[in-house]
């Protein structure tokens, strides 16, 4: 796949992390040592959306946090992808098929697979690229499974978290003050945060529906939970009637004379 010089940066990053990180850039409720055989627990909301057997493509799989457990205990057929071979190594060594792409341009047929899971993923990319990745999402899965940190959650100490990190930030000088949006943190990385019925809305423009489920699977509102499970379905109508104008614009071509 050809690559530009965003996604060499992004890749390069997450490369370093792997190499000098034994938490592989995890925190709070998912944080792990996996080279000590020290993994966090799956979303278990998966394990009650994904029927058993099921082809899945995890996007963004890292250390193998939900595809492992699925692949051995749901009996799914998974393909895992991820930027970075020193990340999903891990993966690689649990023999599931692993692909090295960019999530904004996958190496995949439009409706490949049963599941597409995009678990803690997009919180990482820059905000304009956002829609980009999640009309990609869409023409891949048939249904669209999106697990991002709740900002407002008991793990983000119910959004003191967001403003912690943005204060940090700007007081290192690293860029202005900003709370929710493209805050880089201390790895290198970028963080994204979005509230559960903002994110919903920028869901329903791709997709005609958007549930929602708390990840962990323990607590019964998603809005009370540290990660919200995005479970899409359809295409919108937008997106629909966008596609109809193109075809509609687009110029016939010349009977030959």
């Amino acid at each position: 796949m050809s690559e530009n010089r965003g996604t060499k940066s992004e890749r390069k990053v997450w490369e370093d992390i792997a190499e000098r990180d034994p938490y592989l850039g995890t925190s709070g409720p998912t944080r792990a040592i996996p080279r000590a055989g020290l993994l966090a627990k799956s979303d278990d909301s998966l394990f009650k959306v994904i029927n058993p057997g099921a082809f899945v493509l995890d996007v963004g799989c890292g250390y193998g946090r939900n595809c492992i457990p699925l692949a051995r205990l749901h009996g799914c057929h998974i393909v895992a992808c991820d930027i970075s071979s020193a990340m999903s190594s891990n993966v690689k060594e649990e023999g599931i098929p692993i692909i090295l792409s960019d999530l904004r341009k996958l190496p995949f047929r439009s409706g490949a697979f049963d599941y597409l899971i995009c678990s803690v993923v997009l919180i990482h990319l820059p905000r304009r690229d956002t829609a980009t990745a999640i009309t990609e999402l869409r023409r891949v899965g048939r249904q669209v499974l999106i697990i991002m940190p709740n900002p407002l959650g008991p793990a983000s100490y119910f959004g003191l978290l967001p403003v912690f990190a943005a204060l940090l930030v700007w007081v290192k000088g690293q860029r202005g003050f900003s709370i929710l949006r493209d805050v880089p943190t201390l790895r290198g990385y970028l963080v994204n945060y979005y509230l559960p019925w903002r994110f919903t809305k920028l869901l329903k423009h791709q997709f005609s529906a958007v549930t929602l489920r708390s990840a962990s699977g323990g607590n019964p509102s998603p809005y009370l939970s540290d990660r919200v499970l995005y479970v899409c379905t359809g295409t919108s109508q937008t997106v629909v009637r966008d596609r109809g104008m193109k075809i509609h614009e687009s110029p016939c071509p010349h009977s030959p004379t």
